[in-house]
């Protein structure tokens, strides 16, 4: 192992035991692989806030997708078919249009 694999290991190391050590599961050298403190979980929402926002969601119309994980639609003003087509033009006349049509990686070319 060369010095540097190591100072980088051990970098890693001392940045990631913070955040092993403040959550409920621990690694451990056992069959199970690892120990539970449940005294080391942080404080959540409790019932009344959860509800709370449920209730505010099924007020939004939002509580239909968030239900079954749906994508939420942006809100807000849809472009027009003049605006897209616009839009579609002005990308046709980029130097790169005849490559990233077809989905080939471009270098960074600046817009006209």
């Amino acid at each position: 192992m060369t010095v540097r694999t190591f100072l980088t290991a051990l970098s890693l190391a001392a940045v990631a035991a913070p955040a092993l050590a403040s959550s409920v599961i621990h690694p451990a050298s056992t069959e199970m692989g690892y120990t539970t403190h449940p005294e080391h979980a942080q404080a959540g929402k409790s019932r009344d806030q959860v509800l709370a926002e449920m209730e505010q969601s099924k007020k939004d119309g939002l509580w239909q997708y968030h239900r079954f994980g749906a994508p939420v639609p942006v809100k807000g003003k849809a472009a027009t078919r003049d605006e897209v087509l616009a839009d579609l033009e002005r990308s046709q006349k980029h130097p790169s249009w005849s490559l990233r049509r077809v989905g080939a990686p471009v270098a960074a070319v600046p817009a006209p």
